[in-house]
């Protein structure tokens, strides 16, 4: 009994343990669920092959040629080198591995700082809950583990001095390689110095300390610069956030849409950060106070940074919810071996991506991937319309290669692109704008489109695939001046 006790695993052990499993038993189709994890496989696919980094668009008919700069490059190389060795199930276990190790990492974090192992345990699956809503294969997950680390290392510059926060301008300039993130950063390290500047009385000590989180500021904007597009990266960062206008478009810029299933435990974390001060005789300090508003208040402007928020809350929750009545320090004693576990759970990770266990694949039900073979015997030079989510499948999975008319890279198509494509799925008069402008001869569309019932009833078009998923309609010869006549006859 006490020898099996000595393999007790400890809080930061079952977190681990408990994301892995959720992820890989029911959350692995999830990852799959975003449209842009195709064309970053495709651009990773020609990163490798031609050993640059695209400087234009390469994957649209729309645009192709236009300047474009790839902000996640070497996300992309590296998800394309992983697949193309190990297959998708590899990506699916990166990536479950990848996220049960930022929060084991958070746990172990809190009970460094003398949470109790229960109160840190449940509040790292509490975070996880909040950040579930953004697991997907995509570079944002490298920005979660780095922003972990970064709030940790300036946490520790906060209560310790020292140049550790030095460290966050490295983990900048990987970041600025990977995900358009990389902001986060610097930001971290600017909240932390006006943190630390209001944390208790200004004298020279304090000063002092501020200056060096100012110079890592100012160190971690120039280590952004270690890209191959150098201030073409700021200045593709600052016309996505500021100038497209396309924010308004894209549902993970929308602000945090409170009652909903998928953000209800942001919203008791919130509530619980109000109410638990009045409660407990603890408050959250100056320090973490300064991080907590400024998070919650990107959080709520965009629900992309919801689980950012939650990480950041984390440390003050923690706090929190540890100076209740309810005492669990004594709770929890792992054994000293219990850190096998995590390295245990690694390897028998690996060994199902060795035995070919299909841990995951773009086909999770969601993608019309039965009517490929069917578009794929359509001519090239047919050029396609088709829902904007299946941009990135098209690039990557169609045979031959054929371009898209748009993918959610709404950067460079541009607002008025976005919203004329929208407006033309319902059948209006903006689809035969695009028709007529870009030479349309294929439509691969949702059934319950208004489009697909205004082609199914036109001469014009023959229908080649139809399922629950997808219908695929093709031009007839002189079929776009047949639909012209038939459909201006029925206008007012």
């Amino acid at each position: 009994m006490v020898r099996a006790r000595r393999f007790l695993p400890g809080p930061a052990e079952a977190v681990f343990g408990l994301v892995l499993l959720v992820i890989l038993s029911r959350g692995r189709a999830a990852l799959f669920n975003d449209p842009g994890t195709l064309w970053h496989y495709r651009l990773g696919r020609d990163i490798l092959a031609s050993g640059c980094v695209p400087r234009s668009d390469t994957l649209t008919y729309t645009r192709l040629g236009s300047p474009w700069v790839d902000q996640s490059w070497a996300f992309d190389a590296g998800l394309a080198l992983v697949v193309a060795r190990w297959g998708w199930p590899a990506a699916v276990a990166i990536a479950a591995l990848l996220l049960a190790g930022v929060y084991a990492a958070l746990t172990r974090f809190l009970i460094r700082d003398g949470t109790s192992p229960v109160i840190a345990a449940y509040v790292s699956i509490g975070a996880m809950t909040i950040g579930c809503i953004h697991f997907l294969i995509r570079p944002h997950l490298l920005t979660l583990a780095l922003v972990l680390a970064a709030v940790r290392i300036c946490q520790v510059q906060h209560e310790r001095g020292g140049w550790v926060v030095a460290w966050v301008a490295p983990l900048t300039a990987i970041l600025a390689n990977i995900h358009g993130g990389f902001l986060a950063l610097p930001g971290i390290v600017a909240t932390a110095a006006a943190g630390h500047a209001v944390a208790g009385p200004w004298d020279a000590q304090r000063a002092g300390e501020v200056a060096k989180f100012a110079l890592t500021f100012v160190a971690c904007l120039l280590a952004a610069l270690i890209n191959p597009y150098g201030w073409g990266l700021y200045r593709h960062v600052g016309t996505l956030l500021v100038s497209s206008g396309v924010t308004s478009l894209i549902q993970e810029y929308a602000p945090v849409q409170f009652g909903q299933p998928n953000v209800q435990a942001m919203e008791l974390a919130v509530v619980a950060l109000i109410a638990l001060p009045m409660l407990v005789n603890r408050r959250v300090d100056r320090y973490q106070l300064v991080h907590l508003l400024v998070w919650l208040h990107l959080s709520l402007t965009s629900v992309r940074n919801a689980p950012l928020f939650a990480i950041v809350a984390a440390f003050p929750l923690a706090a929190l919810l540890d100076a209740l009545p309810a005492r669990f320090a004594d709770t929890w004693r792992p054994g000293p071996e219990g850190r096998i576990w995590i390295p245990a759970m690694i390897l028998g990770v690996a060994l199902l991506v060795a035995a070919g266990v299909p841990l995951g694949t773009i086909d999770n039900g969601k993608w019309p991937v039965a009517a490929l073979p069917s578009l794929d015997a359509r001519p090239l030079a047919a050029r396609l319309f088709h829902e904007l989510e299946w941009g990135g499948l098209i690039e990557s999975e169609a045979t031959p290669r054929r371009l898209a008319y748009i993918d959610d890279r709404f950067e460079l198509h541009g607002k008025p692109a976005v919203v004329e494509y929208a407006e033309a799925l319902s059948g209006g008069p903006a689809w035969d704008s695009i028709r007529d402008r870009e030479h349309i001869a294929t439509v691969w569309i949702q059934p319950d489109r208004g489009l697909a019932t205004r082609l199914g009833r036109d001469p014009g078009w023959r229908e080649l695939y139809r399922d629950e998923k997808s219908v695929l309609y093709a031009l007839r010869p002189g079929g776009a001046m047949v639909e012209a006549t038939a459909w201006s006859g029925r206008l007012p």
